[in-house]
Order: C-alpha cells, then structure tokens, then sequence
C-alpha cells in the first residue's frame, strides 16, 4: 500500500477542518449506522432460482414497455437470451437494480407457472418494502432518493467500519494537505462540490438503478486530483507499507503526479471494466466525477482565484 502524505498530521491544530470532517463522518456512523442491518441478500429473491425466475419475468417486463423507456436500460441486458438460465440469473440481479421495475414488478400479468409467479410477487413485495426501510437507502443518493437533502447526506453515510475507515485514512491525509496548501473553504468547498460531481457521474452511470450510493470516497477523489494539480511540480511524502517488519514501512518522497497512475487512472480503467448497472459494490464513476471536479478547481486554484481566504475563522 501506498498513498501521499505530505504534511505532518501530528500537528492536528493546523487542520482544523480536516479533523472536523472525520469527526462528523465517524460521530454520525455511531449515532446511525453502527449496528444496523445493511444487507437484506437473505430474501429468497436472492438464490439461483429465485434471481431466475426474476430474470425470466423481468424480459417479460422489457417486452412490455415503450421503445423509450427500453432504450434506458443498458445495451447487454436487452440482448440476453430468455432461453439461457445463466444469462437469466443475470438479468434477474440486474433486475433487482432497476428502479422502474422494483415499483412496478409485482403489478405485471406474467406468462408461466401462476402458483409460483403468485409466490415471487409476495417476496417481491416484502423485498422492495425491506428495501427502502434500509438506512442506505433513506441517506443514500440514488435514482430513487435524490433530493436536495441526499447529495449531502450520502457524503457522510458509511456502510460499514471498514468502508468508513479506508475513506477516512485519505481524508486526513488529503484533506489536511489541501488545507495546508489553499486554507479551510477551498477545502470545504472541493470536499463538498466534489461530493456533488461524484454523484453526478455515479446517477449518470446507473441510469435506473436504484441502488444507493454512500461514502466519501468521491469527495476524497476530488481532494486527491486538486492537490495533485495544485502541486504538480512538487516532490511531496509518500506512506508506504508492506508489512510490520524493518524497513518494509515509511516515508518516500516522490512526485505528486504519481497520484495518476496509483488512484486515478485506476478508476478508469475499473470504471470500464464494470458492466454498466452491475457495480461491484464501489462507485467508479463516483470517483471519477469527483476527480474531474479536483482537476477543474486545481486549474483555478494555480490560477490564483481560490487561494482566499485561507481559513474559515
């Protein structure tokens, strides 16, 4: 592992922002997520012949809607085959995703075995009231859930400790060297317009997905691309690690364009790499909206527009 780590973090006091943030990220974790139920994979929707079934009637469903409303759905799903049960387990996952279908699914007149289509339009129901009971759901941004409110709350939303602790690592790190080098409000704001941007390219690539999105991992993604065009030039510390032992942890200095190849040409390439509606459970188009975003206000910032005022005090 390696990441940048320009500035000492173990003077805390001229980072005033930074250390707000990560409080307010873990205060409201404890206060609402910690120990809450965050997975409801347990529904029989979920197994081999419950998400085929779903497929199977969710084709049903494609060939049921406007051409308009079919050419929203993604380009892969409308080639698949109904005659190939694996292709249809497939389809089913991604059917679950679709938030025009989870509204709607149960209320179809479906072709087949009608004792077992009764049954799928029970757990059908029960899945889809489950489901925006959940807390990542009501805090998350999605299809679904995008009010004003939730491009700001999805920000601090986390799923789990360590989804909360890996944003949180970068956040100090990076969050405390855009506030050294362009002061608190530039900071604040990169964090939070980057969230916005993230969110912007993470609906853009789920078109009707319904399946929130929380973190800030987009936001950090901003902070990330601003320093690194902010700071070009610059040799600046880098933290690596490869295990406790001697000599195999600590500091190298190396160029700040590094972040690049390490960060954000990994997105990218994973970004590409994920079939579009399927995620992997990691927003990359998130990533990279925010990325675009730091990159933009980077440009303005060595341009001199963003380097006041330097704190928010």
């Amino acid at each position: 592992m390696i990441i940048p780590c320009p500035e000492d973090l173990k003077q805390v006091q001229r980072f005033p922002l930074t250390m707000t943030l990560v409080a307010l990220n873990v205060f409201i974790f404890i206060l609402i997520f910690s120990g809450a139920r965050m997975d409801i994979s347990d529904s029989r929707l979920f197994e081999i012949e419950g998400l085929n079934l779903t497929g199977r009637l969710y084709y049903q469903y494609l060939q049921s809607i406007s051409p308009d409303a079919l050419a929203e759905t993604p380009h892969w799903v409308q080639k698949l085959k109904s005659s190939d049960s694996d292709q249809m387990v497939v389809l089913g996952a991604y059917a679950l995703r679709d938030s025009r279908f989870l509204e709607q699914g149960d209320q179809g007149d479906y072709r087949g075995d009608q004792v077992q289509i009764l049954r799928w339009k029970e757990d059908f129901s029960k899945f889809r009231t489950e489901y925006k009971e959940q807390l990542m759901f009501r805090f998350g941004l999605s299809s679904s859930m995008k009010g004003p409110l939730a491009w700001l709350t999805y920000q601090f939303s986390h799923s789990n400790w360590l989804h909360l602790f890996s944003n949180l690592m970068f956040l100090v790190v990076m969050g405390a060297a855009v506030e050294a080098l362009a002061g608190s409000t530039t900071m604040l704001l990169v964090y939070l317009l980057g969230g916005v941007a993230g969110g912007m390219g993470f609906l853009w690539s789920q078109g009707v997905g319904t399946v929130p999105m929380v973190g800030a991992s987009a936001s950090v993604s901003a902070l990330l691309a601003f320093y690194c065009v902010a700071e070009a030039k610059a040799r600046v510390r880098y933290l690596f690690f490869v295990s406790p032992m001697p000599e195999h942890y600590g500091y190298i200095y190396l160029p700040t364009l590094l972040i690049i190849p390490l960060f954000l040409v990994a997105d990218l390439a994973s970004f590409w790499a994920t079939p579009e509606g399927l995620g992997t459970g990691v927003a990359y188009a998130a990533h990279l909206g925010g990325s675009l975003f730091g990159i933009l206000a980077g440009v303005i910032h060595r341009f001199g527009f963003l380097t006041h005022p330097k704190s928010l005090t």
